[in-house]
C-alpha cells in the first residue's frame, strides 16, 4: 500500500512511495533537471536495481510545490518481515533540483522523514565525501542523539580515458600493455569477432548461455537484476565475442552515462577457454570503442581486478551507520558483532545491515552479490 505521509519543514515538505507506479511518476520531473541524461539517477533504473529481499522507499521532497530532490532508498526484509533497515547509495551523486543550499537540505529532511517513519530503527549511507549529501549528515548527527560507524568504502572503480587508445596502452605497465595488445592480435588472428550495438535480447540470451561456462560463479537472480538494469538505458551499452563458429565468448552490458561508460556485468568463457584472456580482449574493444565516442571515464560497477586495477581510481565513498538509540536494537546489534564470524555463511549477508564484522577467511573468494546491493 501507497505511503504518503507528509511533514512540514518550514517550506519543505515531503512524500515517503514505496509503490513503483508512484515511483515512475517522478520520470518526467528528474528527466527535466539537469540529471536528464543520466541513467544511474533515473527512477526506472533505480525500481530494476531492487533485489529480492528489498522494497522500495523511496523519498519525495517539495520545496512548496515544486519537486526539490528525491531520495532513492529501500527496506531490507527477512523472512518476509520488515528488518528496520534503509539503505541509499550515492555514491554516483544526489538527485536535487535547485542550488547547493537545496541539495544539502532535501537530503536531510529525507534521512529525518526516514528515521521517523515507524518501524525504521537504521539507515545505511553511501555517500561521496566532500558531499553536500556528507555535510548535511555530519549536521544531522550534531543535532540528535544517534549510534554512528563511519567507514571507508572501496566498490566502483573508474579508469580516466585519454584522447587515444594508443596513449592508454602507454599509459599501462609494458607487460599490461603487451597482454592488451598479444591477446587481441591472437583473438583476431583465429577468426573470432567483436560485436557493437547488441539488443537487450541479444545480451539476455549470450548471458544465460555464458552463465554455467564461467570459472567464478554467479546467482541467475543477480544477473537478470543487472539485465533488467542495463535495459532501462535509452541506448544500451553492450558488446561481445563470438567464436568463428558463431558461439558467444564474452559480453559486458552496461550503460552510457554523461562522458561516460559504466560496465555493469561481465561474463566470459573461462571454462572452454582459459588461456585467452577473453575478459581483457573485449574491455580492450569496448574502451577504444567508449574513446572514439567522446567518453572521459570508463566506470567498473562493483571494481575491478588486476590488471585494470592498477590503473583505476575508486569513487571516494564512505559507509556510514545511523542508528536510532534503543536498548533491543543496541543488543542486537552487539550480538551481531561479536557472533558476525561465527554465523552460518548463508545469514551473514543480512547479518551485516543489522552491524559491520569481520567475517572468518575462508578459502572462496565472496562472490559480488554477496556484497554489494
Amino acid at each position: 500500500m501507497e505511503q504518503q505521509t507528509q511533514f512540514e519543514d518550514g517550506a519543505y515538505s515531503c512524500a515517503v512511495l514505496s509503490s513503483p507506479v508512484e515511483i515512475q511518476k517522478l520520470r518526467p520531473f528528474v528527466r527535466r533537471s539537469k540529471t536528464r541524461h543520466d541513467i544511474l539517477l533515473d527512477p526506472q533504473f533505480y525500481l530494476s536495481s531492487v533485489s529480492k529481499g528489498w522494497e522500495p522507499r523511496v523519498v519525495a521532497v517539495y520545496d512548496q510545490s515544486e519537486l526539490a530532490g528525491v531520495l532513492y532508498a529501500k527496506e531490507k526484509i527477512v523472512l518476509g518481515c520488515r528488518l528496520g533497515v534503509i539503505y541509499a547509495d550515492l555514491s554516483w551523486g544526489g538527485v536535487s533540483f535547485g542550488d547547493f543550499r537545496h541539495q544539502e537540505n532535501t537530503f536531510r529532511i529525507a534521512i529525518e522523514k526516514l528515521l521517523s517513519s515507524p518501524g525504521t530503527r537504521g539507515i545505511r549511507l553511501r555517500l561521496l565525501r566532500g558531499s553536500p549529501e556528507l555535510a548535511a549528515i555530519r549536521k544531522l548527527i550534531a543535532s540528535r542523539d544517534m549510534d554512528v560507524h563511519f567507514s571507508r568504502i572501496k566498490d566502483h572503480a573508474s579508469l580516466a580515458l585519454p584522447d587515444s587508445y594508443e596513449q592508454l596502452l602507454k599509459s599501462f605497465g609494458s607487460t599490461t600493455r603487451h597482454n592488451f595488445r598479444y591477446y587481441r592480435r591472437r583473438f583476431e588472428a583465429a577468426g573470432h569477432s567483436y560485436l557493437e550495438n547488441l539488443s537487450s535480447d541479444e545480451l539476455r540470451s549470450a548471458a544465460m548461455y555464458l552463465k554455467p561456462r564461467c570459472t567464478i560463479p554467479s546467482r541467475r537472480g543477480s544477473i537478470e537484476r543487472l539485465l533488467d538494469m542495463v535495459a532501462t538505458a535509452d541506448q544500451v551499452l553492450a558488446v561481445g565475442l563470438r567464436h568463428r563458429n558463431g558461439e558467444w565468448l564474452s559480453i559486458i552490458g552496461g550503460v552510457y552515462r554523461p562522458g561516460a561508460g559504466v560496465l555493469l556485468l561481465q561474463l566470459s568463457n573461462d571454462i572452454n577457454f582459459p588461456r585467452d584472456s577473453l575478459s581483457i580482449v573485449l574491455r580492450g574493444y569496448l574502451i577504444e570503442a567508449l574513446i572514439r565516442r567522446g567518453a572521459s571515464l570508463f566506470t567498473i560497477w562493483g571494481g575491478t581486478a588486476p590488471p585494470l586495477s592498477r590503473y583505476v581510481k575508486y569513487i571516494p565513498t564512505l559507509g556510514i551507520h545511523l542508528d536510532l538509540p534503543g536498548f533491543r536494537w543496541r543488543l542486537a546489534r552487539r550480538f551481531v558483532t561479536t557472533a558476525g564470524p561465527f554465523l552460518p555463511r548463508r545469514l551473514g549477508p543480512d547479518a551485516q545491515w543489522i552491524a559491520p564484522f569481520r567475517r572468518r577467511l575462508s578459502g572462496r573468494k565472496n562472490s559480488k552479490d554477496e556484497h554489494q546491493e
